[in-house]
C-alpha cells in the first residue's frame, strides 16, 4: 500500500528522489569518500611531505629540520580540522533540506550532524588501523569532530546573521 502512494504521486517518488539524491546525498558521499581515500597510504605523512617540504624549504631555504617536521605535522592537523568543518556543513545540509528528515528540528539537526561527523572520524580512524603506513588515534577523532562542530558553528553563524538582517 505504501509504495502504491508513493508512485501514484509523481513528484514524492519517482522524480524527487534522484532530485535529492543528487543535491543532498552524492556531494556527502563524494566528501566522505575523499576522506576516506585520505586515510589510506596516500594520505601517509611521507607522501604529503613530497609536496610540502619542498614548499617550505621554497619558502624560507634556512629552515631547520625540526621547524619543517612542526610545521608539517600543523598542516596535516589543520587538514583534518578543515576536512571535517566541511564534512559537517555537507552533513548538516543533508539534514536539513532532505526531506526524510523534515520533522527534525532545528537543534537536533545540529546534533545529528555532529554525531555522523564524530562517527565517520570514528570509523576513518579504525580503518587506518588496517593500513600499514598509518596508525589511528582517539586525538584525531577529537580533532575531526572539533572541525566539524566549527563547520556547524559557521552554519549557525551565518544563519543568525541572515535572520538578523
Amino acid at each position: 500500500m505504501v509504495f502504491a502512494v508513493a508512485f501514484m504521486a509523481r513528484g514524492l517518488f519517482l522524480w524527487a528522489v534522484p532530485a535529492r539524491f543528487c543535491k543532498y546525498w552524492l556531494p556527502l558521499l563524494i566528501w566522505m569518500t575523499v576522506i576516506f581515500s585520505a586515510s589510506t597510504s596516500l594520505g601517509a605523512p611521507r607522501h604529503t611531505s613530497r609536496f610540502i617540504v619542498p614548499f617550505l624549504i621554497w619558502l624560507d631555504p634556512n629552515i631547520s629540520k625540526e621547524t619543517i617536521e612542526l610545521v608539517h605535522h600543523v598542516i596535516r592537523k589543520c587538514a583534518h580540522f578543515t576536512e571535517y568543518a566541511i564534512l559537517g556543513f555537507l552533513a548538516w545540509r543533508l539534514i536539513h533540506g532532505d526531506a526524510a528528515f523534515a520533522s527534525a528540528t532545528p537543534s537536533r539537526q545540529y546534533w545529528l550532524a555532529i554525531l555522523f561527523c564524530a562517527l565517520y572520524a570514528s570509523t576513518d580512524e579504525f580503518h587506518q588501523k588496517f593500513v600499514a603506513t598509518r596508525q589511528p588515534a582517539v586525538l584525531d577523532v577529537m580533532l575531526d569532530t572539533c572541525g566539524a562542530g566549527f563547520g556547524l558553528l559557521m552554519v549557525w553563524s551565518v544563519r543568525l546573521l541572515r535572520k538578523s538582517r
